[in-house]
């Protein structure tokens, strides 16, 4: 999915939910985006269009390398 579409399907959607949900949208949105194999440079590129939306990116990624750094740790322990 271009980035182009994502933002459009986020600004459409973030102006309907009232702003204490966004924070959980934000998060739920990026996790399906994840799911569904938008890469992590996809969701760089959506920075700076929202700040829940750069949060929910920035925890995603960084939650992300912490689960690749203990399976790399694991994978040199065996």
């Amino acid at each position: 999915m271009k980035e182009d579409i994502i933002a459009d399907i986020w600004t459409l959607f973030i102006e309907t939910i009232p702003e204490k949900q966004r924070k959980d949208l934000a998060t739920d949105f990026v996790n399906l985006l994840l799911d569904h194999g938008i890469k992590e440079s996809t969701l760089q590129s959506l920075q700076g269009i929202d700040g829940y939306l750069d949060d929910a990116i920035e925890y995603a990624i960084d939650d992300e390398e912490i689960a690749d750094d203990e399976e790399d740790y694991y994978e040199d322990e065996e």
